[in-house]
């Protein structure tokens, strides 16, 4: 199999993938399975070690000096080069699992949820300082679950597989209810609750979006045409650019411009997203009106 071919396969869905991820995350992590792609490494071990990658890049950052900096940023870039890793190995594999797929939401979940403590720890340990961190906290979270949202939405005009956060959770809580009539399993009962949790949090910001939604139907045709172009506008406030520019800033010594930038540049993108969203959704036609 050639190489662009592979790389395709390893991807969930290059209609609605980020382009920093595109074009050179993704490009990274793929020629970094090709090489443990021989080894028996399971997708839920590289998740692991993306959690552990995590973890000591939030410990590095609660130092605060610039020489600490530069060690978390560079455990933070390993851990975004693990957290893309698990997933193209498991496609690549065909052995993903439901539970391998709750785990690596845990392990960004408690990553980003780390290095922020590390981050307020680190700048200052002040109420100040305390109050910008959980703003820029809430705000990232805000902005790529609204990215997340709408991305899944197109997909579902694609592929037609992709639920709003709303079935998975119905979906997990099920499977978790099965799962506490079974004896012992205390580790897989503890991550299905801390998913659980995870989910309810997306859930929380998008429930009133979700349920519009789902009242309101478009024809795919229309839909997949008005928004060809608007998806990659709402790419550029994912996850990865996030990533990206907290690495850029720790490796320059300006974590504040890192919060800064999320709390005013992003938050004011996001909005303008949101009502550009919004007149595209008000043109585009009806599956109803189509049907008629």
């Amino acid at each position: 199999m050639k190489f662009a071919e592979e790389y395709k396969k390893s991807l969930k869905h290059i209609e609605a993938e980020e382009p920093l991820d595109l074009y050179f995350y993704r490009v990274i992590s793929f020629l970094f399975i090709k090489i443990i792609l021989p080894f028996p490494i399971t997708p839920n071990q590289i998740s692991i070690a993306a959690l552990v990658m995590g973890v000591i890049s939030a410990f590095f950052y609660s130092f605060g000096s610039k020489e600490a900096f530069l060690f978390a940023a560079a455990f933070y870039a390993i851990y975004y080069l693990f957290d893309l890793s698990d997933g193209q190995v498991a496609r690549l594999k065909n052995n993903g699992t439901k539970l391998g797929r709750i785990i690596d939401g845990i392990a960004d979940y408690v990553t980003h949820l780390a290095i922020y403590i590390g981050l307020g720890i680190g700048i200052g340990n002040n109420l100040n300082t305390w109050l910008l961190v959980i703003a820029a906290l809430i705000s990232l979270m805000v902005q790529v679950i609204l990215f997340d949202f709408y991305r899944n939405r197109y997909l579902e005009y694609i592929v037609g597989e992709v639920n709003l956060f709303g079935d998975d959770l119905k979906q997990f809580q099920q499977e978790y209810e099965e799962l506490k009539s079974a004896r012992g399993k205390l580790t897989e009962k503890t991550i299905y609750i801390l998913y659980l949790k995870y989910l309810g949090v997306q859930q929380l910001f998008i429930s009133k979006t979700a349920k519009e939604q789902k009242i309101k139907k478009f024809d795919s045709v229309d839909f997949l045409k008005r928004n060809k172009l608007i998806i990659r506008l709402w790419s550029f406030m994912g996850s990865s650019l996030h990533i990206t520019l907290l690495i850029v800033m720790s490796v320059l010594n300006h974590i504040d411009l890192y919060l800064y930038g999320i709390l005013i540049f992003i938050n004011i993108y996001a909005v303008l997203m949101v009502v550009l969203q919004a007149l595209t959704d008000s043109k585009t036609k009806s599956a109803e009106k189509d049907a008629v």
